[in-house]
């Protein structure tokens, strides 16, 4: 997703950029999507609907300071500034990831055969 907001950077040239950027970024987020309710449903199968509603509660409250965020960001940097601070936040996740990768249960990441 981080590389997507190179072309909605570029909105300003053509909206087609726009439109490829939010694709790219649409197909990234549903792939992390799909592998996150993964890695949750091997480690309680039995809880699918449970935890999908946490899920996506958690993912809508983590949304809504990103949405006034960048807003308020838009106002004092404009476009480019909103483009910048969603581009940062994908190296932020990937060092998350990596910090917190050894707590991962076992059964989360082992395929299911």
């Amino acid at each position: 997703m981080l590389f997507a907001w190179l072309p909605i950077a570029l909105l300003d040239h053509s909206i087609l950029f726009l439109v490829a950027g939010v694709l790219i970024i649409d197909f990234g987020l549903q792939a992390t999507h799909v592998t996150n309710q993964g890695m949750i449903y091997r480690v309680r199968p039995e809880a699918q609907n449970r935890l999908t509603a946490v899920y996506m509660v958690f993912y809508s409250l983590g949304s809504a300071p990103g949405s006034s965020t960048s807003t308020i960001i838009y106002a004092h940097a404009g476009w480019a500034g909103v483009c910048l601070a969603g581009a940062a936040i994908s190296p932020v996740t990937i060092a998350f990831w990596a910090r917190t990768l050894r707590a991962t249960p076992v059964a989360a990441t082992q395929r299911v055969t």
